[in-house]
């Protein structure tokens, strides 16, 4: 038996190996006795070129990438929808493969030493743990690596080794952050903007799922958006994709009811930002979703991997089977059994969420900025609208006028479609970067009682003169008098010309007094200068006469009054 091996065994049974601290410490104390003392660690790329048709042991499950309604590896996962993918092989076969792009992965950690993944990881990589957890400065790997490096492998496992997985963009190179294990201003700061080069940031988190309440993002956050899609890229902007949120009503909530909305997370409804919604491989909504008018593009994701299809992508490993979801310790939503994953435990077939349809966004934007280098942050997110997939046509909550382009409050312009977006990007005019954004606002302080007798009451806003004739996104801040906001339906109505279009901003829900659905239920908390991001009027004229429309839709209790609104216009 090797000497460190028997050595750390004999501590794990000394610390008492039950005991999930213990087994922690164990495997940090062991660490540097196998990764060596060095501050940093020489991850160089390797030569990688694009490949038609993978030869990956795990291809022919990741649906996501092709799904022609093909059998998993496990019996007990359904067969999806075929034609339910990011249509990736196209561009593949055109010779992309998101070669010198640079994507960073802003996570709780990745393990760069995988397999499939450190081909394509780069030094630059920031370890906050430095100093605690036994790894080098730029090593983001260990025991809390486990979910970047599920994102990372999505995005950029090396594709046509003959092993493992291939990303949507399996030349791409990547570095990590692992902010989500030391969250602090000044590492979100590094995290978002301290690699000007960056092409892509990927960052599958957000505030807590399951409460109700609104949750802001820090000042710092909105400074370190606005510096990045400036800044970096001399000038041309990192694109930032965000994971939509988990948190909507599944867990015996009234049909119809939810419980968060993508627009309560401070994170995903800036401006600078794109966020994911999550949609199933027959092409329909995955339960747990959230909606928002925020949501920009929905992607692929999965269900709980055991007996519902999930994604299949790398997975960490590590000296006990606590690291990863392979056998599935790594999270406590995955059974202690590998009777449904791969015999290889550096992958798993059980990634879900909008974490993982967020990491399939970012691979098409490196695949797009590849072909299209000078494409700025805005050029990005209005070529990704205009080229996607609207799914699950029949679904009620599609909002379709002409002019306009289909939206919905479920699945943002529709899913990702990477061979459509090259297309629209080969006859493209730059909408230019931040520099040449356009901005217009306008504010009121009011008294609008909001009525509880089921109609609305109507805020006028009035725009003229603003300079805007193509919306790229709107931010309303709104303050409510409301006891109980999760009462309120909310909704922005466009001028009659040229046509009008109503989005639903907010739909009365239930608030918890914990995250992940704590009971009991509680009032939700007030709405004070709350944040609601507008993406569905991309390319409405701003002047006229804008409508919001709130109604209380609980008659037995105390209504309030809208008492401030704030409207900002960004487009060109």
């Amino acid at each position: 038996m090797n000497r460190l091996l028997a050595l750390f065994i004999l501590l794990s049974i000394h610390n008492g190996c039950n005991n999930s601290d213990s087994k922690k410490n164990s495997a940090l104390w062991l660490n540097p006795i196998l990764l060596g003392t060095k501050s940093t660690v020489d991850y160089s790329p390797t030569d990688c070129s694009a490949v038609s048709s993978p030869n990956d042991t795990y291809y022919g499950y990741q649906w996501h990438l092709k799904n022609t309604g093909q059998a998993m590896y496990s019996g007990t996962h359904p067969a999806g929808t075929s034609g339910a993918d990011i249509n990736v092989l196209p561009v593949w076969q055109a010779g992309l493969s998101g070669k010198t792009t640079l994507v960073s992965i802003v996570d709780d950690g990745v393990l760069l030493d995988h397999e499939d993944l450190q081909p394509n990881a780069k030094s630059e990589s920031v370890n906050f743990l430095h100093g605690t957890n036994g790894l080098a400065a730029n090593d983001t790997g260990g025991e809390l690596a486990n979910h970047g490096t599920a994102v990372t492998g999505i995005i950029s496992a090396r594709g046509g080794n003959g092993i493992g997985v291939t990303g949507v963009a399996p030349c791409s190179q990547f570095i990590a952050y692992n902010y989500l294990s030391k969250s602090t201003d000044a590492n979100m700061a590094t995290s978002l903007t301290g690699n000007k080069s960056v092409f892509v940031s990927n960052n599958s988190w957000g505030s807590e799922d399951g409460s109700g309440h609104y949750q802001k993002a820090p000042n710092s956050f909105y400074t370190n958006i606005e510096a990045g899609i400036t800044n970096n890229r001399e000038g041309k902007g990192t694109v930032y994709v965000f994971a939509g949120g988990n948190g909507a009503g599944t867990l015996g909530e009234a049909t119809g009811t939810e419980v968060d909305n993508s627009n309560y997370d401070g994170y995903a409804s800036h401006y600078g930002t794109m966020a994911v919604s999550g949609v199933l491989n027959t092409g329909v909504r995955a339960a747990y979703s959230e909606k928002g008018a925020n949501l920009w593009l929905s992607a692929y994701t999965g269900r709980d991997g055991v007996i519902n299809t999930a994604i299949t992508t790398t997975d960490n490993i590590g000296f006990t089977t606590e690291w990863g979801y392979n056998p599935g310790t790594g999270s406590t939503n995955y059974p202690d059994t590998s009777s449904f994953n791969y015999p290889n435990r550096k992958y798993t077939s059980t990634f879900n969420g909008t974490s993982a349809a967020a990491p399939m966004v970012s691979g098409v934007v490196s695949l797009l900025l590849e072909k299209y280098p000078n494409l700025t942050w805005r050029d990005v997110k209005v070529i990704l609208a205009k080229s996607a997939k609207k799914t699950d046509s029949s679904d009620a909550n599609w909002v379709s006028t002409s002019p306009g382009y289909d939206y919905s409050t479920v699945y943002g312009f529709g899913t990702v479609d990477a061979e459509q977006a090259l297309q629209t990007a080969s006859s493209w005019t730059s909408l230019g970067g931040s520099s040449s954004l356009k901005t217009w606002s306008t504010e009121g302080t009011v008294s609008l009682n909001i009525d509880q007798s089921g109609s609305y009451s109507t805020q006028n806003i009035v725009v003229s003169s603003s300079g805007i004739t193509k919306i790229e996104f709107i931010r309303l801040i709104l303050t409510s008098s409301h006891p109980n906001p999760g009462e309120i339906r909310m909704k922005l109505q466009s001028p009659t010309s040229p046509v009008q279009r109503t989005i639903e901003i907010q739909e009365p829900h239930l608030c918890y007094s914990g995250g992940k659905k704590q009971t009991p239920t509680i009032s939700c908390s007030a709405m004070t200068n709350q944040i609601f991001g507008v993406s569905g009027f991309l390319d409405f004229p701003a002047n006229g006469t804008w409508n919001l429309l709130l109604k209380d839709e609980n008659s037995g209790t105390p209504t309030g009054n809208l008492t401030y609104y704030k409207i900002i216009f960004y487009g060109s």
